[in-house]
């Protein structure tokens, strides 16, 4: 990590890149997710699993101003929808507060065991001594369009990473370079 200038050709790698995105994005023939009305802005750092694998690797060799539209498939977006993780549980098994009825699409947190889990899973059935429940993340099985503009692209600094975040490996991504300026358009070393 560093807390040098950028040059102003600074191509995004798969490790400690501060990224800050305007951008849109909807489900594939499907509703806006964000950014209908105006662009929204979101920042991150490459490398700790901070936003989708697909939307990240996207963006991976691209420099600021860079204005993209892509596709994410749902194997890189929240993943293919599994049928086993849609369960039947007994009514006996949840806690509603008094007054509360459960009712198709309402999401309730998750106690469980595994960090692997989710911490909300949507109801969508409620039988008479029964609820159905889903694990699957509400965007798994689905591609996402994104169009975007790449606002800033730099080196991380220190700042910019929380003592908490716990680096991702770069298993599977396309760039095995930590953070690295490529010489200048055109260049031979220009990948």
């Amino acid at each position: 990590m560093t807390d040098a200038v950028a040059p102003t050709n600074y191509r995004i790698a798969d490790r400690s890149c501060y990224v800050k995105i305007a951008y849109k994005v909807r489900v594939v023939d499907g509703p806006m997710l964000k950014g209908a009305e105006s662009l929204e802005i979101m920042d991150f750092v490459t490398g700790y699993g901070h936003v989708i694998l697909g939307l990240e690797r996207r963006l991976l060799g691209r420099s600021q101003g860079e204005e993209l539209s892509f596709t994410v498939p749902a194997d890189e977006a929240f993943g293919e929808r599994h049928q086993e993780l849609v369960i039947e549980k007994s009514r006996t098994d949840f806690h509603f507060p008094p007054g509360s009825e459960p009712y198709p699409g309402m999401e309730i947190p998750l106690v469980a065991v595994s960090s692997e889990a989710p911490e909300t899973v949507m109801i969508r059935e409620v039988r008479e001594n029964s609820i159905v429940i889903d694990l699957n993340h509400p965007l798994a099985g689905l591609a996402l369009q994104y169009d975007l503009e790449i606002i800033e692209a730099r080196p991380a600094r220190s700042t910019d990473v929380c003592s908490e975040w716990e680096e991702k490996g770069s298993e599977g991504q396309c760039c095995s370079e930590t953070c690295r300026t490529i010489p200048g358009a055109g260049d031979a070393n220009d990948n």
